[in-house]
């Protein structure tokens, strides 16, 4: 299984012949903290896009479109509708310009991927298990090997979180870690929680040192430095649902300042037929608009302008939703 942390899931019944073969790895060992670059030989491979219904849902959110690929798929997200990354067990990389009609995949020479950002059409990160963080400055044709995260001695949980602002400068988390770098993941600056957090079910920065963090009770926090200090702000009324513990991330949060914002949060990540909420606001959460998703639950991300919403609605299928206002 994906390192030592991974709990039972759906997704991985249909990757346990890939990890028979290769693993990922039990006992991580740091990552080399100087930079380096991969260049595994890539291979383009098609997809099954499958179109919806010309009948628009009622509510908001719109589905784009179902993809499905033949690549191990844990985390992924859609830049904009033509661009999409996904990755997968022991560092297997997906990336597509052509509305994921085709895909370019190749090797990142790393554990099991659970969180990423695309900054851009060029700049993507991903992190996961055993400590290891990667970034591609090339459209994922290449991928650079940076500092680990965290202690490879006394880590417990996979990253499944990532903001960065560009190929600089960012932050990355997992369950019960909370990091910052301001030079292209070479050096990790690890900042304690807020005292009365929950372990951590996203993260998201805005601005140099500004951006919020969310928690699995749905208590979301606020820093102007970095992290290096916290104030509570608000909390999300989330009725019944509660976010399963998981390496996948679970919940995903754009924010374009402090005052405006989208929250999406996901109860598992076993591609059920559970609500999965989306939470608006326009006054940094002292007030919230909420409304139910139209997708099977499962791991999600945010676009950068938070109008995209990318759900692992079944294994190794994407699903694709367009919040119309």
């Amino acid at each position: 299984m994906c390192g030592q942390y991974q709990d039972a899931s759906t997704y991985f019944w249909t990757l346990i012949a890939s990890l028979l073969l290769w693993g990922c790895s039990a006992n991580p060992s740091p990552a080399p903290t100087l930079t380096m670059t991969l260049s595994p030989q890539p291979a383009s491979t098609p997809t099954a896009v499958l179109t919806p219904t010309s009948t628009p849902l009622p509510g908001p959110w719109q589905i784009v479109g179902v993809y499905n690929a033949d690549q191990s798929i844990m985390t992924a997200g859609f830049l904009n509708e033509q661009v999409v990354a996904t990755g997968g067990v022991v560092g297997q990389m997906g990336y597509s310009n052509d509305g994921a009609q085709t895909w370019l995949v190749t090797d990142a020479a790393a554990d099991c991927r659970y969180g990423m950002d695309i900054v851009s059409p060029q700049v993507i990160w991903a992190c996961g298990g055993a400590t290891d963080v990667r970034k591609s400055v090339d459209g994922g044709k290449t991928w650079q090997v940076l500092a680990a995260f965290g202690d490879a001695r006394t880590i417990t949980n996979p990253c499944h979180s990532a903001s960065f602002l560009d190929e600089n400068v960012g932050w990355l988390a997992n369950s019960n870690l909370f990091g910052t770098t301001s030079d292209g993941g070479v050096t990790w600056m690890m900042q304690a929680l807020p005292e009365s957090a929950n372990k951590i079910a996203t993260i998201d920065t805005y601005g140099s040192g500004e951006g919020y963090l969310l928690d699995q009770s749905g208590v979301l926090f606020f820093t102007n430095d970095d992290g290096a200090h916290w104030r509570e702000t608000s909390r999300l009324d989330l009725g019944d649902l509660k976010m399963s513990f998981s390496v996948y991330q679970l919940a995903a949060m754009r924010f374009t300042d402090s005052q405006h914002g989208l929250i999406i949060v996901s109860p598992t990540d076993k591609a059920k037929s559970e609500p999965v909420l989306a939470f608006h606001t326009s006054d940094g959460g002292a007030t919230w608009t909420s409304e139910v998703v139209p997708v099977i639950a499962g791991p999600v991300y945010l676009a950068r302008d938070g109008k995209l919403l990318t759900v692992i609605s079944e294994v190794n299928q994407l699903t694709l939703l367009r919040y119309e206002e």
